[in-house]
């Protein structure tokens, strides 16, 4: 026998996520930036600021967005966790339309932990908030 493969065909959208690409705030300990914001954008920022992202992706086209729902593993991920684990905040679009601030202790809590891993599956990410330290000029 053969297995139907019907479900494959069904109905499906897309949403077009390009123009969520701005830095929406930067303080010495956070920054608060849109999914589409990259690697490179956060750096040219970051770095003349005298801070840098705990968890420091090595190419500079990987999203934030995309460092969240997928695996962001990176260099120092021995010390501070995977990209994800350095968030503290996510704003998500949930399916009925509700906008709510996840965090790793509120009652959207679960949700905070759904979405990392999730490739985009469990709510849409409309801004997230990531711990900064800072950094020198020069690593000796």
């Amino acid at each position: 026998t053969q297995r139907r493969l019907d479900y494959k065909k069904s109905h499906r959208f897309e949403i077009d996520l390009s123009q969520l690409n701005s830095i929406l705030s930067v303080s010495d300990t956070e920054v608060r930036c849109e999914p589409n914001v990259s690697m490179g954008q956060l750096t040219s920022i970051l770095l003349p600021r005298g801070v840098m992202l705990l968890v420091v992706p090595e190419y500079d086209d990987l999203t934030v967005g995309g460092l969240i729902a997928g695996y962001g593993v990176e260099g120092s991920s021995h010390k501070y966790g995977l990209f994800a684990d350095t968030v503290t905040q996510m704003e998500l679009l949930l399916a009925n339309g509700d906008r709510v601030v996840a965090t790793r202790d509120n009652e959207y809590k679960d949700l905070f932990f759904a979405v990392q891993w999730s490739q985009g599956t469990i709510a849409i990410l409309v801004s997230a908030t990531i711990q900064l330290q800072p950094c020198k000029p020069y690593v000796r």
